[in-house]
């Protein structure tokens, strides 16, 4: 059994504060291979987020702690909808191919789920603000 609670919360987003991206995370799944990765995302105002894209992968997000926009961009950049986490919204799922960025309004933690294996954004998956 895994448990997880406010003390994880504190304990992650004091490892997010000595970040150089003021961000941490903490996989719950077992190896990046596995066929469905979950992790908790610890991120303090000012943690960088690029607008990215997953090309045929859905995300889902859920806020635990704090707050945070959760912008959908067009294909030049400008946001389309906004949804502000851990206020009107607590859980969203992202359609795969779907331009996406996070802005950290206080120091949050949010739960990440999506496809597996692990991959890293591609240059031509990420643009430029």
């Amino acid at each position: 059994m895994k448990r997880y609670n406010a003390e994880t919360w504190e304990e992650l987003l004091k490892k997010a504060a000595a970040s150089p991206r003021l961000r941490t995370n903490l996989n719950i799944h077992a190896s990046p291979e596995e066929p469905i990765n979950r992790l908790f995302i610890a991120a303090l105002p000012g943690s960088p987020f690029a607008i990215q894209r997953h090309p045929d992968r859905w995300e889902l997000i859920s806020c635990l702690r704090g707050r945070f926009l959760s912008r959908i961009h067009d294909d030049t950049g400008a946001v389309i909808a906004e949804y502000r986490m851990g206020e009107d919204t607590v859980t969203l799922e992202i359609p795969a191919g779907t331009w996406h960025s996070i802005v950290i309004l206080e120091p949050s933690v949010f739960l990440e789920v999506k496809r597996g294996p692990y991959a890293p954004v591609a240059p031509e998956d990420t643009l430029s603000r």
